[in-house]
């Protein structure tokens, strides 16, 4: 497989509340995730560091996934874990209180591909069909959408466009998607919204399905278009190419 991750601070925030990671196994085990802190002056880049390091942390301790069950369970206890460490740390300071973050990834191992997601930051897999987000949105636009009763244009502008219903860090319990998906994908997407929020579905897959453009050249480009639209947030990217497909 090829990867490659960049991330951009925009052109209106001063901090980058994005973090991400992607990190190899001895076992060849491939780990790529996206985290986007939220809370603003409240260290949303504490809780993204956080939930980062602790995955970082964890990955490196495992001797081998056996199993469907080992996977979820992995995933299930890295993300409590983190969800823990960044609201114990929030709670004893003033100033962070409040702070959470967002988590998407996937984990590659023994050929199967798994992928999980906390908040609204997304996973996309490019299949011969086409791009298709395999991530559900945490967010109150997502439900709004969902129920039928705001559309998908009217959600561009909606003032709580921004407003998610899951983060770790922020509450004691959390909501977690957990899925095994097919591996005959071409590529995987990974993202924060300062990617999907502002640059169109099309434009996004344009770039995913260009053939001359090697990895890097296309996550450097999706940052590119995240800037074009006015890099009003951060911007972070990770590209997975499926070589054997």
């Amino acid at each position: 497989m090829k990867v490659y991750a960049n991330t951009d601070v925009g052109c209106t925030r001063q901090l980058n509340e994005d973090d991400f990671c992607v990190l190899q196994n001895q076992n060849d085990d491939l780990l790529a995730i996206v985290c986007d802190g939220i809370g603003g002056a409240a260290a949303g880049e504490v809780a993204s560091a956080l939930a980062v390091s602790t995955f970082r942390e964890e990955f490196l301790k495992v001797d081998s996934f056996y199993s469907d069950g080992d996977v979820n369970t992995w995933i299930q206890n890295t993300l409590d874990l983190a969800n823990e460490r960044i609201y114990q740390k929030s709670m004893s300071n003033k100033k962070e209180r409040g702070m959470g973050t967002t988590c998407v990834g996937t984990l590659i191992t023994h050929g199967k591909t798994y992928i999980f997601n906390v908040g609204d930051s997304r996973i996309y897999a490019y299949y011969e069909d086409g791009l298709i987000q395999m991530s559900e949105d945490h967010s109150v636009i997502a439900q709004l959408m969902k129920e039928g009763k705001i559309t998908s244009e009217e959600a561009k502008t909606h003032a709580q466009r921004n407003t998610l219903t899951n983060a770790l860090g922020v509450w004691h319990v959390f909501r977690v998607d957990t899925n095994k998906i097919e591996s005959n994908y071409k590529s995987l997407l990974i993202c924060s919204d300062g990617l999907h929020g502002y640059v169109d579905h099309d434009k996004i897959v344009s770039v995913i399905q260009n053939k001359k453009f090697s990895v890097q050249k296309k996550v450097d480009a999706l940052i590119s278009m995240a800037i074009d639209a006015g890099g009003y947030d951060n911007c972070t990217v990770i590209v997975i190419e499926n070589e054997e497909n």
